[in-house]
């Protein structure tokens, strides 16, 4: 089968990008034929919060074979949609995420095309104008709504395309060249015997790190937060709200670019995601790849990524529930099977099984 995926690619960072990139090269193991139509950029500069929207110089090689698309440029999308249409694929998949690329993306897929969503995110985590029409008005175009979890699932039968429920597949190309957890440790200036609790990705509020640090604040002196990714809120709150942890509390307030990654999972014992919503998580995806046990909350499908008491603790989300949750997963820790047991759970999100249930979607 030839497929056009259309969607971000490296350099353009960002989730949604890596997952694009693994996703090409599983299909291409699989035997199909991928051609990559890429983002030149995804958002204007008045409305991108974060400092870039690309990885480091030299760290990320464009992967994209027509790095065609502009979300603002209106012009530019009836090219994109007739060169598409040229390539003659079988099949369009397009990753979304959010509204904002209703438009550009609606009209640059051409008609005539079977064509399937990737669904990151099916509705925004926090508001934006009209995107409940935006978003309706492109997913009934689909032929095909994949969701990773059975929240989504549930919400996507209200369109018209066929529902294809999958899963978030493991991030584990970060392993190679991640150091080892004694230097992982010495690196970031981490004693050996302290439990370390991490916090990766982009700060927004919705993903609430301000009730992990309150968490914190009931645990034993021996627990060491570190938060890794760029803040997209109030840095200022932050820092005030974990004033009281000191050295407890260590802050990387930047884009961990990929050679940088393997550095703060090796020095975890335990992966936080404290998120107030959710539907699921790429960090919980890496965080399976490096065979750690996770504390996650009850919310969207986040508790699908762990098995409760054996690779990790599911929790409400308050910081109570969040302290108690991290008691419980310290216990696992003592389990010299522990990281075996994450290993055979993480066998469930191959990116082959991924690809050929995905391909079995679109015929």
């Amino acid at each position: 089968m030839k497929i056009c995926l259309l969607g971000p690619f490296p350099p353009l960072r960002g989730g949604i990008s890596q997952f694009n990139f693994r996703l090409a090269g599983a299909l291409e193991l699989a035997g199909h034929q991928v051609v990559r139509v890429g983002f030149r950029s995804l958002y204007p500069g008045f409305l991108f919060p974060g400092k870039s929207q690309y990885e480091p110089s030299g760290e990320a090689p464009p992967r994209a074979d027509m790095p065609l698309l502009r979300p603002t440029s209106p012009f530019s999308w009836p090219g994109t949609r007739r060169l598409i249409s040229s390539l003659r694929c079988d099949a369009v998949v397009v990753q979304w995420w959010h509204p904002f690329f209703a438009p550009c993306l609606s009209a640059c897929i051409p008609g005539g095309i079977p064509a399937a969503a990737v669904c990151h995110n099916l509705h925004p985590h926090e508001g934006f104008p009209f995107s409940e029409t935006l978003g309706r008005h492109f997913l009934n175009r689909m032929d095909s709504i994949v969701v990773h979890g059975a929240a989504d699932g549930e919400r996507a039968a209200a369109y018209r395309g066929r529902v294809v429920r999958l899963f978030h597949p493991i991030y584990d190309q970060y392993l190679s060249g991640a150091p080892s957890r004694e230097e992982a440790r010495n690196r970031l200036g981490i004693p050996g015997d302290r439990t370390v609790l991490l916090f990766f990705g982009l700060v927004r509020p919705y993903k609430g790190l301000d009730m992990m640090v309150k968490a914190m604040k009931l645990l034993p002196e021996n627990h060491i937060l570190i938060a890794a990714g760029e803040n997209y809120g109030s840095e200022g709150d932050l820092s005030e709200l974990a004033a009281p942890l000191g050295e407890r509390f260590l802050r990387f307030n930047a884009f961990i670019p990929d050679g940088g990654v393997g550095l703060h999972f090796r020095a975890a014992d335990i992966v936080v995601l404290p998120y107030r919503t959710a539907t699921q998580s790429g960090v919980a995806q890496i965080a399976l790849a490096f065979r750690k046990p996770m504390v996650v909350t009850n919310v969207g499908s986040l508790a699908e990524t762990v098995s409760p008491g054996v690779t990790g603790e599911v929790a409400e989300p308050d910081p109570e529930a969040l302290a108690e949750a991290v008691t419980r997963c310290t216990h696992l820790l003592d389990d010299p099977d522990l990281a075996s047991r994450v290993e055979a759970w993480a066998e469930r999100f191959s990116w082959k099984v991924y690809a050929e249930t995905l391909v079995r979607g679109l015929e």
